[in-house]
């Protein structure tokens, strides 16, 4: 067999694998619940977050509520955030020997940029400090 030919039946099967694993994805995710879904989330950004959003608990300090009623951020602009936002790991603790890792999240909203501090722990998600600055 020439060269051309391996060739094209690499693309062929490459071409159908990937159909497939489309097709597999779409059909899995329909009307499930994000924590369930399949993505595919390769950066470290990505992936943060993600771990950050599928936490069945979020707590908020008092610090933190005082910041959202201040600044009408309700929780669909809380989800906004979880979605976009930047995560600055060098303002981060992300020691694993420790069982909560501390993450700094700078996002922005249509008005504002919005810096969080959350503590991401085994079952809980803990928005320690948010800041909000007027644009």
């Amino acid at each position: 067999m020439d060269l051309k030919k391996r060739f094209l039946y690499f693309f062929i099967g490459i071409t159908l694998g990937v159909i497939a694993v489309i097709f597999m994805t779409n059909e899995r995710n329909k009307n499930r619940p994000e924590e369930e879904r399949i993505s595919f989330p390769y950066g470290p950004d990505a992936r943060t977050l993600k771990s950050i959003r599928v936490k069945k608990h979020r707590v908020f300090s008092e610090q933190a509520k005082e910041a959202l009623h201040i600044h009408n951020i309700d929780s669909i602009r809380i989800e906004y955030l979880l979605h976009k936002s930047d995560v600055d790991f060098s303002e981060s603790i992300t020691d694993r020997t420790i069982p909560c890792q501390t993450y700094q999240l700078n996002g922005n909203l249509k008005d504002m940029e919005v810096s969080m501090r959350i503590e991401r722990c085994d079952s809980t998600a803990t928005f320690e400090k948010i800041t909000v600055k007027k644009k």
